[in-house]
């Protein structure tokens, strides 16, 4: 088994000085949130006002008509929270999460269901808007999207913030993880932006064997007890280990190729993300 408490591998920052990556959907009766989290990895103050910029775009990544609002409010009722927000300094070492909201609902007499499967999120105005791949998002008919503001979830000392802060263990009795900080989800998130373009050329020749894509794998610098693939149903499965406790794990299919961060289980293998 990898080691979880090694360093993570050699993850550079990004040339914005900030890494964003989503968890894991959430729902509370009918209204479903998701959390998207921003890490300064930088070496300077981040400094963001208010709400992010958010876009949906479905499995062809044509971007997906819907109305967008502020806080859950709006997208439970179509009632914006027009509260202030504060601006928000995000010093080196930091982390902030924002959260976007949802209703999966469909009404008689509607049609055009829709589900994106990339979002594209700016993290406060005039900066460039940043891809997440494989999310989930299925919107229903109402097509409606409420934006929660940045607030800041973790300290640059590691300290977690408020009573909402995410967890980055998964603490299932039978599914224990490594502790993973977001240095250590940062060499996971660098990992897998190798490693998705790499694998989907891959995927696109056809003709995809296990060993071609353990060979694919080495190559990007994974190699003896990082790297792994396997049989899968009707494709290959991966995982790797850059280091800090994280790991990417995903499945190669004719069809679609998924690429999910996660962390180490205590008893070996990479949790499911």
């Amino acid at each position: 088994m990898p080691s979880g408490g090694a360093s993570p591998a050699a993850a550079s920052c990004p040339e914005s000085g900030v890494a964003l990556w989503s968890r894991e959907p959430s729902t509370m009766r009918d209204l479903r949130s998701l959390s998207i989290e921003l890490y300064n990895c930088g070496q300077r103050v981040q400094v963001l006002a208010g709400h992010p910029r958010v876009k949906l775009l479905d499995a062809r990544l044509k971007p997906i008509k819907l109305a967008v609002g502020r806080g859950a409010s709006y997208a439970a009722t179509a009632e914006p929270h027009d509260g202030p927000t504060a601006e928000l300094s995000l010093r080196p070492g930091e982390v902030a999460a924002a959260r976007i909201f949802w209703r999966d609902q469909v009404r008689q007499g509607r049609k055009g269901t829709a589900t994106a499967q990339v979002l594209e999120i700016a993290p406060r105005p005039g900066a460039p808007f940043e891809r997440l791949s494989d999310v989930s998002i299925e919107l229903g008919t109402i097509r409606r999207l409420g934006i929660g503001p940045w607030e800041r979830v973790r300290e640059a000392n590691g300290a977690e913030v408020g009573d909402n802060a995410p967890h980055y263990g998964d603490n299932h009795a039978w599914q224990r993880t490594v502790e993973v900080d977001a240095t250590g989800r940062l060499a996971g998130e660098m990992a897998a932006r190798k490693i998705r373009p790499a694998l989907e050329q891959l995927r696109t020749k056809g003709g995809f064997t296990v060993d071609a894509v353990r060979t694919t794998l080495r190559g990007l610098g994974f190699s003896g007890n990082s790297d792994g693939a396997a049989e899968a149903a009707d494709g290959v499965a991966y995982a790797v280990y850059p280091g800090g406790g994280s790991c990417v794990a995903g499945v190669l299919k004719r069809d679609r190729l998924t690429v999910k961060v996660g962390s180490v289980r205590l008893e070996g293998g990479c949790s499911e993300p």
